[in-house]
């Protein structure tokens, strides 16, 4: 088995966007897997079209049931969206790989080589990140959100922006283990950064993820392919890149 046949590739959505299901399918080197939020469709007609791409649709009441919530309520989500989907789906269901990447469908990727150039780099890393902040004393004047992590978990904390991260199954072992003794998950923001930190798990932040802001405007003329990109929420901005 290659490095990369341990990997998945993951995107979360709210709804299928056909585009990026084209460009999933195009990978080669590793097995992809798009989570849907939205069960009001079954999304049937893409499954025989775009066979490369593992089309996952979770009913609420199974994240419910396995107390697989609250990953997003902290940012007034409902509180099972696809990112409680996702870790309900690689802890319970899919537990083959030994790294996933969980990337939200508004970070632009350019192709599957710059993941794999980032494995190649990072191969033991537990988690993968934007930045990692730490907050000893649990003050709450530095970030905004640390307000919704006090009654979630003791310090120390820590966060980053996490619209696309890399985890290892050790850290998806952690965070099964906090949900076994909370009954819930907590902010995701905070949540797979504290888990990796408390558990001395290690942790990098390559900079290919620099780039994942949280509301800066990128000039699509502008893009550095090597990176990855948040939020580029517009799909045409993504085709635009690719082809220019």
């Amino acid at each position: 088995m290659s490095y990369n046949n341990k990997i998945a590739v993951c995107v979360l959505c709210k709804v299928p966007n056909e585009e990026w299901l084209r460009f999933l399918n195009n990978f080669i080197n590793y097995d992809v897997f798009m989570i849907v939020d939205d069960n009001s469709a079954t999304y049937t007609e893409y499954y025989e079209k775009y066979k490369s791409v593992n089309i996952i649709q979770i009913n609420n009441q199974e994240c419910y049931n396995k107390c697989y919530t609250n990953c997003n309520t902290a940012v007034e989500f409902p509180e099972v969206i696809a990112w409680d989907k996702s870790m309900y789906y690689f802890n319970e269901i899919n537990t083959l790989y030994e790294y996933v990447w969980l990337v939200e469908d508004d970070v632009f990727i350019y192709d599957e080589n710059v993941l794999m150039s980032i494995d190649e780099k990072h191969r033991r890393a537990d988690l993968l990140t934007a930045f990692h902040e730490t907050n000893d004393t649990g003050e709450m004047y530095s970030w905004s959100h640390w307000v919704n992590v006090i009654n979630r978990i003791e310090l120390p904390w820590a966060h980053s922006m996490v619209c696309a991260i890399r985890v290892s199954k050790q850290l998806l072992t952690e965070i099964v283990n906090y949900k076994h003794k909370h009954g819930h998950l907590f902010f995701i923001e905070s949540m797979f950064n504290t888990i990796a930190h408390q558990n001395n798990l290690l942790i990098e932040n390559p900079a290919e993820l620099s780039n994942i802001h949280w509301k800066t405007t990128w000039n699509r003329d502008d893009i550095d392919i090597k990176k990855l990109y948040h939020p580029i929420k517009n799909i045409d901005d993504h085709i635009y890149i690719r082809n220019n």
